[in-house]
């Protein structure tokens, strides 16, 4: 995945979710993290961001991580190319 790719999808899920905020950071290999807030005024803030989370990877091979206590709904990490990350 390139930067451009992942700018693409930030600016769709932007148009579909106007209150979701991001930070991505392109790690190596093509991989990504992406950090999103957002749907903090929403009845189900945990709803909310599944749907945001659905249009950004859009089949997408990716890792999400969720607050282990679920007592923060409204941020997910996510992970593109998980596996290609460098770890050496």
């Amino acid at each position: 995945m390139t930067q451009e790719e992942v700018n693409r999808k930030i600016a769709y899920v932007k148009e579909c979710f106007p209150d979701v905020v991001f930070r991505c950071q392109e790690l190596d290999n093509g991989s990504f993290i992406c950090i999103m807030r957002g749907g903090l005024m929403q009845d189900d803030p945990s709803d909310y961001m599944n749907n945001a989370v659905s249009v950004l990877v859009d089949h997408e091979l990716h890792n999400e991580f969720i607050e282990k206590f679920l007592d923060n709904p409204w941020v997910r990490i996510i992970i593109f190319d998980f596996n290609s990350i460098n770890l050496t």
